[in-house]
């Protein structure tokens, strides 16, 4: 691992990249009982159109948000947030237009809470069934906030600023972007990105 000082700030960080392409960072923080692991993916709201396998693929807006979603679901029916929060963790995520974070605190089982972690975001899983329901879900989310008019603001802003980036689109999408989801869209991204 490659190891680098910070001596204004006083951390130490250190560096590696693993086989599978994998960055990962570490930093110590003596004398704290708390500690956190993020997996950070650089797709997020703005990456609408990309390259996989020699292919162009463009996706409708909404599908990082999306994926922020589902990717806690597990084969066997079980969500890991669900099993996060039993093991003593606080889980959560975010997408932002470049990245889409999966994270966890805890105080205790950080190892196993972990390795649950880096499982559910290594190994995606979706049905239609379940893309529908989130589909709906999201909608809501969706339409919960188009009548905030400080959120008005921005994504009028945004559009404003930006005439053909993907930027001017929401992060989370729309209802009509989102309906355009299918059950290989999810699991495409992830190969890419991931």
């Amino acid at each position: 691992m490659d190891r680098r000082e910070y001596p204004n700030i006083g951390e130490t960080l250190y560096s590696s990249v693993l086989p599978n392409g994998l960055r990962l960072n570490v930093v110590p923080k003596k004398g704290f009982s708390t500690r956190y692991a993020v997996f950070a993916a650089n797709y997020g709201g703005a990456h609408r159109r990309f390259t996989l396998d020699g292919k162009t693929i463009d996706t409708p807006a909404g599908v990082a948000h999306f994926l922020e979603h589902k990717m806690f679901d597990l084969p066997n029916g079980d969500n890991a947030l669900n099993i996060l929060s039993a093991n003593g963790a606080d889980p959560n995520a975010f997408t932002s237009s470049g990245v889409t974070c999966y994270y966890f605190s805890s105080t205790e089982q950080f190892d196993e809470n972990l390795k649950i972690l880096l499982s559910f975001v290594s190994v995606p899983y979706f049905t239609d069934e379940s893309v529908e329901k989130e589909q709906g879900i999201i909608g809501q989310e969706i339409g919960m906030i188009e009548d905030n008019p400080e959120w008005q603001c921005y994504k009028q802003l945004m559009q404003g600023l930006y005439h053909h980036s993907p930027a001017r689109t929401p992060i989370a999408g729309s209802v009509e972007s989102i309906r355009q989801i299918t059950e290989d869209t999810p699991y495409t991204c992830p190969r890419a990105f991931y």
